[in-house]
């Protein structure tokens, strides 16, 4: 008798415990007669919107959290979207978050299938990790000033994503964050970023060009890794470092230059460029780098543009002596391919290497790399 006394006590309580962690604090429809679920915060003085956990796809359409709720008489400040707030609501098109939230919690958004667009106000300071996965429709965001803090994978997998601005306000972005965006093409990163961690924009497919700020000092594993898109990407002075498979498979890639600030560069770092045509390294003491660094295709087609006076250690650097064309900077080799044109003998006319004609008359207008002026190839 008083074992079995004991059970029901003990099953009791477990089903308490179970109804507390499933149960959300209390629920308040909106102005448009759409049920909010929120739990307390600060001790009761503020609320956080939350779930249904009965039914976790119970927002649907187009949704406005108030700014403040009432409840039991009391009016209560909306800070946060939190948890999973929003989690799988495959339904739900739009949001419109107050300016009263300062943070959108880890995965408060993920896996909203039919989220197009939201708006993030000016009091937000971070967002959390995965918050905005998979989220296939989201076509743009607005990233305010007022974000700090952007999570792991925040917008991994928005397929539809094609523009984005980072703000100045923002001083890492974290690993993963935009992973899979596979129509983004544009992206624009603030000097305020002083890193950026590694798969950031892995297989971002139609991601052309993208400039490295100068405050960054390291290119992370696999940053770009399967940029099928990219043609050109700017890294700055400031780089010392090239982790492992950070270009790997940009099988767009027809030249890179490495800058003098570089001291180490990984494994696989540019392997499977396959349409790399010139590599142009500014590094006067040049280190040894793995022979997987860049492909053999690479070495035995692209040359190896270096500074002046470095070509005989070049030959003799492990990795870097793979390349069968090693050029000394500032070298001008003529070129058969560029297009006809009946201005090539006039002064300043500038093409890229596919031929095409450039808009600058100086070589002074353009970043470091590979040109041709007037017939002839000449390197920045």
């Amino acid at each position: 008798m008083k074992t079995n006394k004991l059970f029901f006590l003990f099953s009791m309580l477990l089903s308490m415990l179970s109804t507390n962690a499933l149960a959300y604090d209390f629920a308040v429809k909106n102005a448009n007669g759409v049920m909010i679920y929120y739990n307390y915060a600060n001790n009761k003085k503020e609320a956080y919107v939350t779930y249904n956990k009965e039914n976790r796809a119970s927002y649907s359409g187009s949704v406005v959290i108030p700014k403040e709720v009432t409840y039991e008489k009391k009016k209560l400040k909306v800070t946060k979207i939190g948890y999973k707030a929003f989690y799988n609501c495959d339904k739900l098109t739009s949001v419109t978050i107050p300016n009263s939230v300062i943070e959108i919690g880890e995965s408060a958004f993920e896996s909203c299938e039919s989220l197009k667009s939201i708006t993030i106000p000016n009091s937000v300071t971070s967002i959390g990790e995965e918050a905005f996965e998979f989220c296939y429709r989201l076509k743009s965001i607005t990233i305010p000033n007022s974000v700090t803090s952007i999570g792991k994978s925040a917008f991994c997998r928005c397929y539809s994503l094609t523009t984005v601005t980072v703000p100045n306000s923002v001083k890492e972005i974290s690993s993963c964050t935009f992973m899979e965006c596979i129509n983004l093409t544009s992206v624009t990163i603030p000097n305020s970023v002083k890193a950026i961690w590694g798969k950031t924009f892995e297989e971002c497919t139609s991601l052309k060009s993208i400039t490295i700020p100068n405050s960054v000092t390291s290119i992370q594993s696999e940053l770009l890794r399967r940029c099928t898109s990219l043609t050109s990407v700017t890294i700055p002075n400031s780089v010392t470092l090239i982790r492992f498979c950070a270009f790997i498979d940009c099988t767009s890639l027809t030249s890179i230059t490495i800058p003098s600030s570089v001291k180490e560069i990984e494994f696989a770092a540019f392997y499977r460029c396959k349409n790399l045509k010139n590599v142009i390294s500014k590094i006067v003491s040049p280190f040894p780098i793995e022979d997987d660094t860049f492909s053999d295709e690479t070495y035995s087609k692209a040359p190896l543009y270096v500074p002046k006076g470095t070509v005989a250690k070049y030959k003799t650097t492990q990795g870097w002596k793979n390349f069968k064309n090693i050029v000394e900077e500032g070298s001008i080799t003529a070129i058969n391919d560029v297009e006809a044109d009946n201005t090539l003998n006039t002064a300043n006319v500038i093409y890229d290497t596919n031929g095409k004609r450039l808009s600058a008359t100086s070589l002074d207008e353009l970043p470091s790399g590979l040109y041709i002026i007037n017939g002839k190839k000449v390197v920045k």
